[in-house]
């Protein structure tokens, strides 16, 4: 099998293919050279963080400009006379379209090596000196490192264990029981916000003592430690079981079925759940957090977890459910589209404008009646990859 020793990286809009193949063991090349234009400048860095940290490598070389033809075909022409003796090979699966061009017309010219990425398998296919074998990157890559190599560095995350066996009993029920549940559960979100700052709720109303399926859902609560009712006020032990009860549990859900699919799915890399990343958006830190994320098969996929009510009827392209939708296509954009799958778990219904808004931006939908069966909606989210 030909593994080079040396790999030319097209920097533009396509970290993934650059990274994956790099960190492949059996593949891996002792030097990375990355081209890339002035424009370029922070992606050509964070790939390089990444890659270093990996063990390999790195060298530069820019251009002055990743689209002006002549100026790129001189610059490729003088890499490959300055590293002619050396094994390398060609890496055609980024940069911009005419540093692709020229770089593949150039390295054919010499007899080099050439190969492709496949966007949705990761295959490594050759596209120049055919007949060698097609290779699948090994899924080696974490999550940190993949955010990183997208200029999104991670800024803090949740625990990476998985959840209690009693807190997943519990969320099975919220989510078995989400049309009977609805109103009350709404009702003890709402009481857990107030405690945001305190961690105990105000004074609970004649009406809230009263109402039976309320009632229940706080004992059910109590029973799990997550909050404990006294003095006619709801009480957390701490910020993180205050934040359980008001609707970070569908978080836990969500995140325990992930962390569970690693077992029947052994593509499925890497599972995070609450990532904050930051990214510089012209000189200010941008903060975006994911509430459920998980790396298979060198793809990522984003999951956005909501019990708040929405407009089920609206059709406001402006409502609170758009917002979510636009969020999870943002960051879909922002770690390179072909590479990356976004959905939203929601306890409540969307309207048919924001279901629809969904399809558009090619976002996953699952809420309300089809929750409890979340795991298979997962499962096969993740078998349809090439979709």
């Amino acid at each position: 099998m030909l593994k080079p020793s040396v790999q030319i990286c097209l920097v533009y809009n396509t970290a993934t293919a650059n990274i994956t193949p790099a960190l492949d063991p059996q593949f891996a090349p002792q030097e990375i050279v990355l081209v890339y234009a002035t424009a370029q400048n922070q992606q050509a860095e964070d790939l390089e963080n990444v890659l270093k940290t990996a063990g390999i490598k790195v060298s530069h070389w820019p251009l002055q400009d990743g689209w002006n033809i002549e100026h790129i075909r001189d610059r490729i022409l003088e890499l490959l006379i300055e590293r002619e003796a050396d094994d390398i090979a060609l890496n055609a699966s980024g940069g911009t379209r005419p540093m692709s061009m020229v770089a593949y017309e150039i390295f054919a010219e010499f007899s080099k090596p050439i190969f492709y990425v496949h966007p949705h398998t990761d295959d490594v296919m050759w596209m120049h000196k055919r007949g060698l074998p097609t290779i699948n990157c090994a899924d080696r890559i974490k999550l940190p490192a993949f955010l990183q190599a997208h200029g999104a560095p991670v800024l803090s995350q949740g625990a990476k264990r998985g959840v209690p066996k009693n807190l997943r009993t519990l969320t099975d029920e919220l989510v078995e029981h989400a049309e009977l549940l609805a109103k009350p559960l709404a009702a003890l979100n709402w009481l857990a916000q107030q405690a945001e700052q305190t961690l105990q709720s105000p004074k609970l109303s004649a009406s809230q003592e009263n109402w039976h399926e309320l009632q229940a859902l706080i004992q059910r609560m109590q029973a799990e430690g997550v909050l404990d009712y006294r003095y006619q006020c709801l009480q957390f032990p701490d910020e993180e079981a205050r934040f359980f009860v008001n609707g970070g549990w569908l978080e836990n859900h969500t995140f325990s079925i992930a962390y569970g699919l690693r077992k029947e799915i052994p593509e499925i890399q890497d599972v995070g759940c609450s990532v904050e990343i930051g990214r510089d958006d012209t000189g200010r830190v941008v903060k975006n957090e994911m509430d459920v994320t998980f790396l298979a098969n060198n793809h990522l996929y984003i999951i956005e977890c909501k019990t708040k009510r929405f407009n089920a009827h609206g059709d406001n392209p402006d409502s609170p459910g758009s917002e979510i939708l636009y969020k999870l296509d943002t960051l879909k954009g922002l770690f390179g589209g072909l590479h990356t799958k976004a959905m939203l778990v929601s306890y409540h219904p969307l309207s048919n404008w924001d279901m629809q808004r969904a399809k558009d931006l090619g976002l996953k939908v699952c809420t309300a009646r089809m929750l409890p069966q979340l795991r298979s909606v997962m499962k096969q989210w993740i078998e349809d990859q090439e979709d």
